[in-house]
Parts: C-alpha cells; structure tokens; sequence
C-alpha cells in the first residue's frame, strides 16, 4: 500500500514569510534536533503519546509523539518532549498516523533503514540536480506492514540501537578527551 493511504503528510511551514522570522520566541525544529531524538530522546520519554489534533490551530508546533520527516535528509524521527513546542519548517513534515495497525518506531526505521524504502526513494529522486525528496514522492512510496506486535518490537529495537549507538559515539569522544587530558598534564 502507498504511505498516503495510512499516513497524512503535513508540510511544516515557511518561516521566511510572514511574523514568525522576526519573533524571538519561536525556535524552529532543526536537523540537530532530528538526531538527537533519534539517538534515544524518545526512549527516555513517556511510551504512550497524545498525537495531536490534525485540526488543532498550532499544527505546525512539535508535540511530543509526533513523527517527523526531513525533506532535506530523508530520516524520520519522532519528537522527544525536550523538543516540544518548536516550529516545524517546510524542511520537514508531520507525518500523521491515520492506520491504527501502524507503528510509529517501526515507521520511522522503515523510512530510514529499509532497502526496498532506500531503493524507492533513490528512484524516486534519479535526475534531480539536488536529491531531496518532496511530499509527493513521499506519499507515493509504497509500505508493506507487518503485525502490529512485530512491529513494535522492531521499531523498539531500532531505537535501543541507536540509542546504544550515541552511547558508544559519547564514551569514545569522553575517553579522548580524558587521554588528551592527561597527555596534556604528562607534557607539563
């Protein structure tokens, strides 16, 4: 089945127009915040979420259980509670679950980590002078869904692993930088 017919794509907005650029209280959702909910925010958070009203006034606002998507670098990832109210750009989209056999996790690892998914975006963006998906191709890819218990227990796994993955990169660049430390104090 295409991912439009259980996921609403909702395109976040441009922030080049109107009020929002010259107000400093609105922060925009970025890329940095993408990974860092990837790498295990989401984990730390509650496990059961309020989706969001589709009709609600701020859709544009994160909430915290949102699934999200970068036009820019095709990953998906779902919006931790230390992300919670910031703006969702044009650079990115909501992708709104209307498939109550859909889940999120295992959402965002087939958007990122699947072959047949990878191949069909590849495709999809063959000829373009800079690669970068749009919604219409985005909604045109097709899914195939498992039993929602296994995908639970995939999209669990895809978060500990990359959870375990920003550990392991964090005690690398701590022990470095405690070698370089007392390399350092060793060359006084």
């Amino acid at each position: 089945m295409k991912l439009e017919d259980i996921v609403t794509v909702r395109i976040g907005r441009n922030l080049s127009r109107g009020n929002e650029k010259n107000d400093p209280t609105l922060v925009a959702y970025s890329y940095e915040d993408l990974i860092n909910d990837l790498d295990g925010s989401f984990l730390e958070s509650q496990t059961s979420f309020y989706s969001g009203n589709s009709n609600h006034k701020d859709s544009y606002l994160s909430i915290p259980g949102d699934v999200v998507f970068s036009f820019v670098s095709s990953k998906a990832g779902i919006v931790s509670h230390s992300n919670q109210g910031k703006i969702i750009n044009q650079n990115f989209a909501k992708l709104i679950i209307e498939h109550n056999h859909l889940d999120s996790s295992y959402l965002c690892y087939v958007l990122n980590e699947s072959y047949s998914m990878k191949r069909q975006m590849a495709i999809s963006m063959q000829g373009s002078t800079v690669p970068k998906l749009t919604p219409a191709i985005l909604k045109e890819l097709e899914i195939t869904l498992p039993s929602i218990e296994k995908q639970q227990t995939i999209g669990k796994a895809y978060f500990s692993l990359r959870k375990r993955q920003a550990l392991v990169k964090k005690q690398a660049e701590l022990e470095e930088k405690l070698y370089l430390e007392v390399l350092k104090q060793l060359d006084q």
